[in-house]
C-alpha cells in the first residue's frame, strides 16, 4: 500500500508506520502534495510535537490554506506545543482578529503573553527572532545530563 492510497482509506496505523522515522520538514514536503483534507488527516496523526515541528516548516501558502480550515481554538492547541518564537512566526500569518482568538484559546497564558510580547517586534530585528524560552545548565554538567 502508498501512502497515497493509506490516507485515503484513513489507515492510520499505516500512515503513522510510514511517517514515523521522517523529520518535519520532509513530513512538510509530503503536506504539499496533500489537499486541505488530507492534510487535517495526517496531521491528526502525528504526536502533537512533531505536528507543531511539521506546522513551521510548511509552505506558507500551504500553511495558510491550513490554518484556515482551523477553528481559532483548534490552532491554539498546535501553537501550545511550539517555542514561543516558532508561535509568533505562525500567529502573525494570521488576521489581527484570528491572532486575538487564538491567543485567548492557549492554555498557557504565560506562553500567550510571550507570544504577544514578540508580536510587537519587527520581524527581522533580534526581539522578532529570538525565543523566550531559557535554558539553564550547572557548570559542571556533562552532554549526558
Amino acid at each position: 500500500m502508498k501512502l497515497r492510497e493509506a490516507i485515503v482509506a484513513r489507515n492510520g496505523a499505516f500512515v503513522v508506520d510510514q511517517l514515523h522515522d521522517l523529520y518535519p520538514p520532509d513530513i512538510a514536503e509530503i503536506f504539499n502534495e496533500l489537499d486541505i483534507e488530507e492534510a487535517k488527516y495526517v496531521y491528526t496523526q502525528l504526536d502533537e510535537q512533531v505536528a507543531a515541528d511539521v506546522l513551521v516548516e510548511l509552505d506558507e501558502d500551504v500553511r495558510e490554506d491550513f490554518l484556515a480550515s482551523l477553528t481559532s481554538k483548534e490552532i491554539a492547541e498546535h501553537i501550545d506545543n511550539m517555542d514561543s518564537d516558532d508561535a509568533a512566526d505562525v500567529i502573525s500569518e494570521l488576521p489581527d482578529d484570528v491572532q486575538d482568538e487564538v491567543l485567548s484559546h492557549m492554555e498557557d497564558s504565560e506562553q500567550a503573553s510571550d507570544i504577544v510580547d514578540l508580536l510587537n517586534y519587527d520581524e527581522n530585528t533580534a526581539g522578532g527572532l529570538m525565543a523566550t524560552e531559557l535554558v539553564r545548565v550547572h557548570v559542571n554538567s556533562n552532554a549526558i545530563e
